[in-house]
């Protein structure tokens, strides 16, 4: 965690009302692309991640000074959102889908000016990850999931086991046998 994080988990357990305004922003798109990649829908998205921050807001309230100072911020948020996902689809009738039409337009793809990436290279670098997302999107759930979590999210295994409810070692099964299998599908791809 970054000293700024500190700084707000500090002014966050003196006082709330203030604060809490800066934190939803450091957090708000990655969460959001997190939750587009699994529903393929902005709205549904943004309804999911203003839901979490809804719930996060009210668990804040009840936790006292040192619950906040001692907070990891970025995993809790991460469970937090997640849950509401998970509670969303099984309300849902339709299966999650990602759309690499929506996908294109999401502004994770959009990179930071770097002004000697050639454009040719930067749209190949957004192509590829758009094909490694759908890739990822066959894998089953079990290893889709961790693997999602891990390589687009850049979650470590133990904020993913954290967030998923399970054991560290699972975690890190189902990453590597979801890499396996990338790679098997890759090769298939190739050939």
């Amino acid at each position: 965690m970054n000293p700024d994080n500190n700084d707000i988990l500090a002014s966050l357990a003196t006082d709330l009302e203030a604060y809490y305004e800066q934190l939803v922003p450091m957090y708000w798109q990655q969460l959001r692309t997190f939750v587009l990649r699994r529903t393929g829908s902005p709205q549904d998205a943004e309804d999911i991640v203003q839901e979490a921050f809804i719930r996060a807001y009210l668990a804040l309230e009840r936790y006292s000074v040192e619950q906040i100072q001692t907070l990891k911020v970025r995993q809790w948020l991460y469970k937090i959102t997640w849950n509401v996902y998970c509670n969303y689809m099984g309300r849902s009738k339709a299966p999650p889908s990602v759309s690499l039409d929506v996908l294109e337009d999401d502004s994770l793809l959009e990179r930071e000016d770097d002004r000697n990436e050639q454009p040719d290279l930067a749209f190949e670098n957004v192509e590829q990850r758009q094909e490694l997302e759908a890739l990822v999107a066959t894998l089953p759930a079990h290893y889709g999931e961790p693997v999602s979590l891990y390589y687009f999210d850049d979650l470590s295994h133990s904020e993913i086991a954290e967030i998923l409810h399970q054991p560290l070692g699972t975690v890190k099964v189902y990453v590597r046998r979801g890499i396996r299998l990338l790679q098997k599908a890759l090769t298939i791809q190739t050939n």
